[in-house]
């Protein structure tokens, strides 16, 4: 069944651990035959990534995929996703349904608790995208990771609740909205962490 609709079987999603990837729980996690994975990558129970013999997806290495995580590339779409992300804590999709929405996130990116991002978009390396927020044709800029002691070089942030259209962010900025994102003030990361250390 699963084989005929274009999908790993749960004997094919155990070779994954061949390159190191771990999937927890193979009867539950349904994933796409036309996905490309790099090495090391772990699947919660749950998980769901679809993408059809249009469309173009590629994930790299060392990501988390926590259940509730629905990615799916169709109708010529595009979604790529770096190295060593954390996606859909608490719930996550991800969606390119066209030629012209290509997805693509960087490296050390966390979108989690309800969070959607589609559209042509672009959540560049060390961004978060936290919270129940329709993320739809952003470019959130290129930075350090959360984990970073200085919020100035870390990467952009959408949190909150709500939805953020055509939102453009630079390294070490936030937007912390509350429904319409636009009209929601750009702030430093700064803001949020004023004993962090300026180097």
């Amino acid at each position: 069944m699963r084989g005929a609709s274009g999908f790993l079987t749960p004997a094919e999603l155990l070779e994954l651990a061949d390159s190191g990837s771990v999937v927890l729980d193979p009867f539950s996690v349904i994933l796409s035959k036309h996905v490309t994975i790099g090495p090391g990558n772990l699947f919660y129970p749950g998980v769901v990534i679809e993408c059809d013999d249009e469309s173009h997806c590629v994930i790299g290495g060392d990501n988390v995929f926590h259940g509730g995580t629905r990615i799916a590339a169709s109708a010529g779409g595009s979604i790529t996703i770096g190295d060593r992300s954390v996606i859909g804590e608490g719930g996550a999709q991800i969606k390119s349904t066209t030629a012209d929405s290509e997805v693509s996130i960087g490296d050390g990116v966390r979108i989690a608790n309800g969070a959607e991002l589609l559209g042509r978009s672009r959540v560049g390396t060390g961004c978060q995208i936290l919270g129940p927020i329709s993320a739809r044709s952003v470019s959130l800029a290129d930075g350090a990771t959360h984990a970073h002691p200085n919020p100035d070089r870390r990467g952009a942030v959408l949190k909150g609740f709500g939805r953020a259209q055509d939102i453009r962010l630079g390294v070490g900025e936030v937007i912390n909205g509350a429904g319409d994102f636009g009209s929601a003030p750009v702030e430093r990361q700064r803001v949020y962490h004023p004993l962090a250390p300026n180097s």
